[in-house]
């Protein structure tokens, strides 16, 4: 009659103590979840400094390669350009003595393209090697392209590309470095005429607004694809054989030095534009 009571007792007892047992043992089970996921998102952020890290490394390495390069092709582009601008003072003359002689002249205006083309050359080397404080004024935009389109009349007759001019009534003016602007429009347009081998149309803009002056340079050659529209602003990335790919990433870094903009906007098959923003006058 008595041991009834004990056994509730021992009952209970064993009750109480499975209950703490699994009580505790959930308490484990949420502690070493917890434990988990801070080992877990350790582990994430040490593999993520350490990719960091290489990536930093090789960031490093790329622009000691870049500094030797641009030292490099510095030295190279000052003994060039002398006797480049010798050879093309000659051509110069050579042309004007050529003038009643249609067929040779047409074979020294091959000359004088292939001089301009190298002169053009080392001067997107000279300038990706050059740090130079922009010397800005106000420039008056529309006469600025007109004079880069005269520069390169002979190119679009070559190419057989019409020019069409759309600009805002003069005068427009932008603040900025005339002798910054010039290369970077030349820049553009030689590419737009690249862009075309077999004929099209180059589109050259300006339009302004309260705050900036934006000049645009159109094509209707084969466009770039969306993957390339960045990265054809790195140095040395070129879509040509025989391209530097320096002109792009030089008149990105000028348009940047002058408080600007160059961007691209393009399909491929249906041409492309790009575009200088300047602060306005």
């Amino acid at each position: 009659m008595h041991a009834e009571p004990a056994a509730d007792t021992d009952l209970s007892g064993l009750a109480a103590a499975f209950h703490s047992f699994t009580a505790a043992t959930a308490t484990l089970e949420r502690e070493y979840s917890t434990l988990q996921q801070h080992v877990a998102r350790l582990t994430a952020e040490l593999e993520a400094s350490h990719a960091r890290e290489r990536q930093l490394e090789a960031e490093a390495l790329r622009q000691s390669r870049l500094a030797a390069m641009g030292e490099m092709a510095a030295m190279l582009a000052h003994e060039v350009r002398n006797p480049l601008g010798a050879m093309e003072l000659f051509t110069g003359l050579l042309l004007q003595d050529l003038r009643d002689h249609p067929d040779a002249r047409r074979l020294a205006q091959q000359v004088a393209r292939g001089i301009a083309d190298l002169n053009h050359l080392v001067t997107n080397l000279l300038e990706f090697t050059r740090t130079r404080a922009p010397r800005r004024q106000a420039i008056e935009c529309c006469e600025l392209l007109d004079h880069v389109l005269r520069y390169t009349v002979e190119l679009h007759a070559a190419s057989a590309v019409t020019v069409e001019r759309a600009y805002a009534p003069a005068p427009v003016l932008a603040h900025a470095d005339p002798d910054l602007v010039r290369p970077v429009l030349l820049n553009l347009v030689r590419n737009a005429m690249q862009a075309m081998p077999d004929g099209g149309r180059l589109t050259v803009g300006v339009r302004r607004d309260a705050s900036a002056v934006r000049l645009s340079v159109r094509d209707t050659g084969g466009g770039i694809p969306r993957a390339e529209q960045e990265t054809i602003f790195r140095p040395f990335f070129s879509t040509r054989s025989r391209g530097t790919g320096l002109g792009l990433s030089v008149s990105r870094e000028l348009v940047k030095g002058m408080g600007g903009a160059l961007e691209v906007e393009s399909e491929v098959g249906r041409g492309a534009t790009f575009t200088v923003t300047l602060p306005a006058a």
